[in-house]
């Protein structure tokens, strides 16, 4: 007997002073509604169970908060927990266990059906309709989506409303910020568009847009409300569409309407200097698509950099450096032309560079006076003699000459470089001044050259140390 009247203690107990209770925020939902779920207790020490699935909806988030009351000088608190998730059919919420002050309690059931949403129809306060401007798309196409809202002149002064657009795996909703705004006698309509890009090709089913009614007070997170006051909202949904994407024909990648371009800086160069070239397709399309091009020229150096784009147009860069003629090859691209709506194959012209050579330096000429008067030509052995001695004066000054040019050749290369150095005007110059010599100690200058000439670097080239650069390798 006293076990029972024990037992029977703990009890009331337990439940006049520990109470745990389970709660939704709505018995029912419409697709794409997020339902919280929030477990309370008034117990002192709470154990909330770990919850990351309900009924096998992945909890999207949690968060917890207390509340104090004060009832006829009697203070009580209670402790929440709150569980989002959204649920894609009928479901039954299971019991869930929390530890109270040292006890299990065990929360009740609740079940929460699924409702289909009820379109808005001409006489509601508030009519939302949605249309696309095509059905069916080839992958890479856009669509635009008009959102219609209609709010009836007569209706509740001082409401809010919030949109919320639909998510759909494989399409992207990209929002305008121009606004239309009309009247007709009974309602007050305000468009808004939406581009639907598609990553993926297939039969898309796009859900209706929920728009949720509320008054100021009422403010709007996500997919649900908080009601700052007792104000009630409404959610109201337009019509559901379809949409179909197709793949492109002929295993094509590039979808759009594009222009291309070679441009060169010059047609005609010098032996080691650079000719720059730039490739630009503009137009409108799938630009980050468009693979970079790969140049390859006999007999050149070819400094290439990444593609780059926008969405007007993508464009690639190159440093050409030859030592004799070359032809720039035609770069093509294929692609689906979206105004035939068939393949199309557009290309460059070939481009011919022309390089010049270097002038030799003229070779100093070597005077022999051969008026020698005083010779008797007449004697056999002194024409012999004087020969011999022409001969080997003409020799003399000969390797004089070549060792004077071998000693100071490279003394005079290095004064007329430094020379060229100092006066060159910017990194272009500069760069292509350097990049012909071929020397190790210059490949980092050059590297940070060709980084500020064509990838808009800041690097601080001082040519002094270009100098120092050049010197060490004498």
């Amino acid at each position: 007997m006293n076990k029972i009247l024990g037992s029977l203690f703990l009890i009331l107990n337990t439940s006049v002073f520990a109470l745990s209770t389970a709660s939704v925020n709505q018995s029912w939902f419409y697709p794409g509604d997020q339902v919280i779920l929030t477990i309370s207790s008034d117990g002192n020490n709470v154990i909330f169970p770990v919850i990351d699935a309900v009924a096998g909806n992945p909890v999207l988030y949690t968060s917890n908060s207390q509340k104090i009351l004060i009832i006829n000088g009697k203070r009580s608190r209670s402790i929440n927990q709150s569980y989002a998730f959204s649920p894609q059919s009928d479901l039954t919420i299971p019991t869930y266990t929390l530890t109270v002050d040292g006890v299990k309690q065990d929360t009740l059931p609740i079940d929460i059906s699924l409702k289909t949403p009820v379109k808005t129809k001409m006489g509601d306060n508030y009519i939302l309709q949605t249309k696309i401007n095509k059905k069916s798309i080839f992958i890479g196409d856009e669509v635009e989506l008009t959102v219609t809202i209609k709010e009836k002149k007569t209706a509740t002064k001082g409401m809010q409303l919030n949109l919320v657009i639909p998510e759909v795996a494989g399409l992207f909703f990209i929002k305008n910020n121009n606004s239309d705004q009309a009247s007709d006698e009974n309602y007050n309509i305000h468009t808004l568009k939406y581009k639907i890009v598609a990553d993926d090709f297939g039969h898309f089913d796009i859900p209706p847009v929920m728009a949720i009614v509320g008054s100021q007070n009422t403010r709007v997170f996500g997919n649900f409300s908080i009601n700052s006051q007792a104000s009630k909202t409404i959610k109201i949904r337009s019509n559901s569409l379809t949409l179909t994407v197709k793949p492109l024909p002929d295993e094509l990648r590039i979808f759009g309407d594009f222009k291309i371009e070679a441009r060169i800086d010059t047609s005609k160069s010098e032996s080691g200097k650079a000719v720059n070239l730039i490739i630009t397709i503009r137009g409108n399309g799938n630009f980050e698509d468009i693979e970079k091009y790969n140049l390859a020229i006999a007999n050149t150096t070819i400094y290439g950099d990444e593609s780059e784009f926008d969405y007007q147009q993508w464009q690639q860069k190159f440093a050409i450096v030859g030592e004799q003629d070359f032809i720039i090859p035609s770069f093509a691209l294929d692609y689906f032309d979206k105004v035939t709506q068939r393949k199309k194959h557009i290309a460059t012209q070939p481009i011919s560079i022309q390089v010049k050579h270097a002038k030799l330096e003229k070779q100093p000429t070597v005077k022999i006076d051969q008026n020698l008067s005083h010779i008797n030509s007449n004697s056999p052995a002194n024409n012999l003699k004087y020969s011999y001695l022409l001969f080997g004066i003409v020799i003399g000054i000969f390797i004089g000459i070549l060792l004077f040019k071998i000693k100071n050749r490279g003394i005079i290369k290095d004064k007329n470089l430094i020379t060229q150095i100092k006066l060159s005007r910017n990194d272009k110059a500069l760069f292509d001044l350097l990049l012909p010599l071929n020397m190790a100690s210059l490949s980092t200058i050059l590297q940070q050259l060709e980084a500020n000439i064509y990838k808009n670097a800041q690097y601080k080239i001082r040519k002094k140390d270009v100098i120092n650069a050049i010197k060490s390798e004498h």
